[in-house]
């Protein structure tokens, strides 16, 4: 299927807020996906779909504020403890695509219960498990169902209630990324700290319950859209746009959970921060994550190329001056907070950037986000476990600034408003 002129336009990464991918509706504007299925129904619905996308990407980061205790817990260094992060990322990188592809003739609602069930039996091998080797098994099951269920979540959502409320659905879902971003991983170490780090992953995996009884009983069966095959990948990657705006989510990705999967060792280390007040600066980076996210949510509409470029760019600024700015506990308390907002930024900025491609083919468009994204935590954090066991957490933040740096120079040079070229 080639692109037409009117999707190209809507490419642009200057223009104005996206439109979500939308239902048909019958005569009284419900969802024909959804015939009979009340709006309560339908929205309880949606609040499940963010509530599972919060819970999936709260366990992709889980060990990241407790990798020193994970560490301890299976005799492995902190290094190693951080590919529970980077393997994890790396297999949800790998098979999100053509998972999602593969899986694209089957019923939504059946497809979303199955990957709640993957999602509750990984998280609670995990808490079960007492040694690094079940540990790091039991992540790789979960991994399995996350990109699948990130690829899925906003086209699901736009099904269950009528088109004029699909952008406020889609909204509302990717408000569970944001949320699980800056606020998951507070919440996951704190829990951790108090009652040990299994008892973090049993609680994740509650949440999962809770997620799987909302498809139950509220989700009306939605049989799939799109190709449903591994072309839709091959058609989705002619749009040059889409390249760039993938390409600049994995440089500031790599660079962001490079420093941030080892966030706990630099407090404790550098800063000298107590272990026990770890969980209370990370709640603090998640409050202003959170206000981080609101702001953006009014501002890249109208000026998305320019917020990304900002975003970036204060990311590496922040970065060398945790680098060099070494000790003292305000200093790093006012980073952490400029961190925090910075951050929760580029994902809105970033999904409303893809969202804006290939409505033909959306859950193919966002799975390659979602692989861009997953890729580039397991690379970050790789990168970072380096030198972390080399040079300790310190030079970390140094080396995330120069990614930070590289995608606000590619979103300068190659992101511009402009059509997009097909090849």
């Amino acid at each position: 299927m080639s692109q037409s002129t009117t999707d190209q336009n809507s490419s642009r990464p200057g223009d104005a807020a996206p439109t979500a991918p939308t239902a048909p509706t019958g005569p009284d504007g419900a969802a024909v996906d959804a015939p009979r299925h009340s709006a309560v129904r339908g929205w309880l619905a949606v609040v499940g779909l963010a509530l599972g996308v919060f819970s999936f990407v709260t366990t992709e980061t889980l060990p990241i504020g407790l990798l020193p205790a994970i560490a301890d817990g299976t005799s492995v260094s902190v290094g190693t403890a951080g590919f529970l992060v980077s393997g994890f990322a790396a297999v949800a990188a790998v098979t999100a695509a053509p998972l999602t592809a593969l899986a694209g003739r089957v019923d939504r609602k059946w497809l979303l219960v199955g990957l709640m069930l993957v999602y509750i039996v990984g998280n609670l091998l995990a808490a079960a498990a007492t040694g690094y080797a079940l540990l790091l098994a039991a992540r790789v099951i979960v991994a399995l169902a996350h990109g699948v269920f990130w690829s899925i979540a906003a086209s699901i959502a736009v099904r269950l209630v009528p088109e004029r409320h699909a952008v406020r659905a889609t909204s509302v879902v990717l408000g569970g990324i944001s949320l699980a971003s800056v606020a998951g991983t507070p919440l996951g170490t704190a829990v951790g700290q108090s009652a040990g780090w299994q008892a973090a992953f049993v609680g994740v995996g509650i949440l999962g319950f809770l997620v799987l009884a909302a498809a139950l009983l509220f989700m009306p069966s939605l049989p799939a859209r799109g190709s449903g095959s591994l072309g839709a990948l091959v058609h989705v990657l002619r749009h040059r746009a889409l390249r760039v705006a993938v390409g600049v989510t994995a440089l500031i990705m790599s660079g962001h959970f490079l420093a941030f999967t080892y966030v706990a060792p630099y407090l404790e280390d550098v800063t000298g921060v107590r272990p026990s007040l770890v969980g209370v600066l990370l709640l603090v980076f998640g409050v202003a994550g959170l206000v981080g996210n609101f702001a953006a949510g009014a501002v890249v509409g109208r000026a998305l190329r320019t917020s990304v470029i900002g975003c970036t760019g204060l990311l590496a600024v922040v970065m060398a001056v945790m680098y060099a700015g070494g000790a003292g506990l305000s200093l790093t308390i006012t980073l952490l907070v400029c961190w925090g907002v910075l951050y929760a930024a580029l994902p809105v900025a970033l999904q409303t950037w893809v969202m804006r491609l290939v409505p033909e083919e959306s859950e193919a468009a966002s799975s390659l986000y979602v692989a861009a994204f997953n890729g580039a935590i397991g690379v970050g954090s790789f990168i970072g476990g380096l030198i972390v066991d080399a040079s300790g957490p310190r030079p970390a933040m140094l080396a995330a600034g120069a990614f930070a740096l590289a995608a606000m120079a590619l979103t300068a040079a190659l992101g511009r408003p402009r059509t997009p070229e097909s090849l």
